[in-house]
């Protein structure tokens, strides 16, 4: 096995180890687990808002829950939010903007537990179609850099390896395909990048530039990680993060989803801490892409954090016990959506 940089960065004086070493040696020193409390969400506290967010006119995609259903909206700048499809069931989620923000990539399926596929529409939601193989279990759809090239996740395995655990999907690996937003249905055939058989996979992320992507993910005995490969040479990992938060969970670092800024130099990611009744409080943190270094906590909220995206003009999005938010990084500011 090739050696691959691990960038640990550290909470105490933003002191950070870089070492390469092989991976295997790693696993062998670096013993963590996976927490599995913070399922319960808690009441909310909101950061100092201060500052103010600029009203920025953009299109945004999000999905909601309605009763047993999840359907995605779409709203353009200051306009009313409207429905992407006509769906009148079944489970949309997982949506994201095309660079230009012209076209939608979604997750469909009957249940949140259920098989899923990814389609694909234009913002308007015309030209909607389907763009995982039939027989994939497909999800988190992630774009490049331009509405050409689409990454999603592909999961072979939906079950438990435990009598005990709850049923969900897993052996996950990440798929591209070339789509057209325009075409009536699903053109070519979709390639499978990455040969890493993730236990767990939490989120998927592609560079402005189009040249690397990033997952949240975990690997035993190691912990939760946050991985970045290269698109162009996808079989091994390019980095590997795995930065200890302030007050983070005795058992080791974890994450949430992770994202690129857009300028591609920073990553934003949540990360868990010990909060009180011994649950997990869930916040926004960002660090440097390059090192790993500079760890900035944006948010000072309690309970947990269900989504986040990082809108095209830097603006971080996300959701908590049903509301949705923004977060001005610079500001640190956050209001309602």
């Amino acid at each position: 096995m090739s050696a691959i940089p691990f960038i640990v960065a550290q909470s105490k004086g933003g002191a950070v180890l870089e070492a390469r070493k092989n991976l295997a040696a790693l696993f062998l020193v670096l013993l963590a687990t996976v927490g599995s409390r913070g399922d319960t969400p808690r009441p909310q506290q909101d950061a100092d808002t201060r500052g103010k967010v600029l009203p920025v006119k953009a299109t945004r995609a999000y999905a909601e829950a309605l009763g047993s259903s999840s359907f995605i909206f779409v709203k353009h700048g200051q306009d009313s939010a409207r429905r992407l499809t006509g769906r009148t069931g079944g489970w949309e989620t997982d949506p994201v903007l095309s660079p230009d923000g012209n076209a939608v990539a979604y997750t469909v399926a009957d249940g949140p537990d259920s098989k899923s596929e990814v389609w694909l529409s234009r913002s308007d939601g015309s030209h909607a179609h389907r763009v995982s193989a039939p027989d994939e279990d497909a999800l988190l759809p992630a774009f490049g850099a331009d509405d050409r090239l689409l990454l999603y996740v592909r999961s072979r395995f939906n079950g438990h390896y435990s009598p005990i655990a709850r049923p969900r999907k897993h052996d996950f690996d990440i798929v591209k395909i070339v789509t057209d937003p325009d075409g009536p249905v699903a053109g070519a055939v979709p390639v499978e990048l990455t040969q890493q058989h993730f236990f767990d996979l939490r989120s998927l992320s592609v560079s402005p530039d189009g040249e690397h992507f990033l997952v949240s993910t975990s690997g035993y005995p190691i912990g939760s990680l946050i991985e970045e490969f290269d698109l162009a040479s996808p079989l091994g990992v390019k980095k590997i993060f795995q930065p200890h938060v302030p007050s983070g969970p005795r058992e080791g670092p974890e994450f949430g989803t992770a994202a690129y800024t857009p300028d591609g130099m920073e990553i934003v990611f949540t990360a868990a801490t010990e909060g009180q009744g011994g649950m997990y409080d869930y916040n926004i943190y960002q660090m440097s892409e390059v090192t790993g270094a500079d760890l900035t906590q944006l948010t000072h909220r309690s309970g947990m954090i269900d989504t986040l995206t990082v809108a095209r003009e830097g603006i971080i999005l996300f959701s908590s016990s049903k509301m949705r938010y923004s977060l001005d990084p610079n500001t640190k500011a956050i209001l309602p959506e």
